[in-house]
């Protein structure tokens, strides 16, 4: 869900401050290719602009268009284009997509604070875990088209539990957050059926950065492009300035003697060493050595990684697996902007289990001529 509204986060504090009620266009189900998937949001405004894109412009523009009549309603609708045929008589626009998608579009008005955007907003600034719930067809008098209701998880263990989930949602909801998937029900009640589309939310990953250097910069600025939590940390007090990081979230001095005493390291997805300074990346990696992070980048050859797993002892099959150095994708990075987009297209491979290589490409087995004089 991070990922889904980032692009809005700024769009909802202007609709605070100029309280003008806008259009929140959400897919809720998806067939075949799709420029977008279920979750992906989009703002219209009453004068037609767009915060975001669901079709890449293949439906946009109709959007709009159904736009208004929710303005003048308030009403919910939901839409559904079908791109699958390759007639350019359905829309005529000569789309060239393949795929179907259908669409919710709801009324966030000023008065209701713009909800449920503001649902998606509070639980992103929160760090919290858990399920949007929104009926898109309903004849229920309790359960109307177009509300929604995000219902909070509580983590225990590694599992989650939605305790305040009503009935009739409680089972697709907590089904919906143990396998972190959108999904539409449809729930009988009192002789009518109740459609909703559920969609897990989780907070936007966290990076530690330990290394305020010059290179540290640009990869703050495009974690924070993707909606990222970013941490610096520094033993170098000259280096911790927001001004030189205007767009980081936190900023701590600290030694690495003083990481976990001060630092809840477990909350962290994602930690770049980056000091620049063997040592001191040493005593900083054995500051982390029991977190959960699924990926901890180390700049640096191959060599240096492996003398600073080695200095940890026995500790070092904790995370080794987990541990990436030289860190980032082989795109040819040379300066540091381009060190930092590697970087943080590696974490986000990592992270999504994916293997980074290029979409429709079949890997190939490449045979390296070997030269001896």
């Amino acid at each position: 869900m991070a990922n889904h509204i980032n692009h809005l986060l700024e769009a909802y504090r202007q609709l605070q401050r100029d309280r003008q009620d806008s259009v929140l266009a959400t897919i809720i189900e998806t067939f075949g290719s799709t420029y977008q998937k279920a979750g992906a949001r989009m703002l219209i405004t009453q004068a037609g602009e767009l915060v975001g894109l669901l079709g890449g412009g293949c439906f946009e523009r109709d959007l709009v268009e159904q736009a208004a009549s929710v303005f003048a309603t308030g009403a919910a609708k939901t839409l559904f284009y079908d791109m699958r045929s390759g007639e350019d008589a359905i829309w005529g626009l000569g789309l060239g997509c393949n795929g179907a998608v259908r669409v919710l579009l709801q009324l966030l008005k000023s008065e209701q604070e713009f909800s449920p955007l503001n649902l998606l907003v509070e639980a992103a600034e929160a760090q919290a875990h858990g399920v949007l719930v929104t009926v898109f067809e309903s004849a229920h008098a309790d359960f109307p088209s177009g509300r929604s209701q995000f219902l909070p998880a509580a983590i225990v263990g590694e599992q989650p539990i939605l305790p305040s989930a009503p009935f009739p949602f409680a089972t697709a909801a907590l089904q919906t957050a143990l396998q972190q998937k959108p999904r539409i029900e449809t729930h009988p009640l009192d002789g009518q059926d109740i459609k909703a589309f559920y969609d897990p939310v989780q907070p936007p990953w966290q990076l530690l950065i330990f290394g305020a250097g010059a290179d540290a910069i640009p990869l703050v600025n495009y974690a924070k492009s993707l909606g990222w939590h970013v941490t610096l940390v520094d033993h170098r007090p000259a280096h911790i300035k927001p001004e030189r990081f205007p767009q980081a979230d936190q900023f701590l001095y600290l030694l690495p003697e003083q990481v976990t005493a001060q630092l809840d390291v477990q909350r962290f997805d994602a930690i770049m060493l980056m000091t620049h300074n063997v040592e001191y990346d040493q005593r900083f990696l054995q500051a982390v050595v029991h977190c959960r992070a699924g990926f901890i980048g180390l700049l640096g050859p191959a060599h240096r990684k492996q003398r600073l797993l080695h200095s940890l002892g026995d500790d070092a099959a904790l995370i080794a697996e987990r541990v990436f150095g030289p860190v980032g994708l082989d795109i040819g990075a040379q300066t540091p902007e381009e060190i930092a987009f590697s970087i943080v297209a590696g974490i986000q491979a990592q992270l999504n289990g994916r293997s980074g290589l290029q979409l429709g490409k079949e890997p190939v087995a490449i045979e390296h001529a070997c030269s001896h004089g």
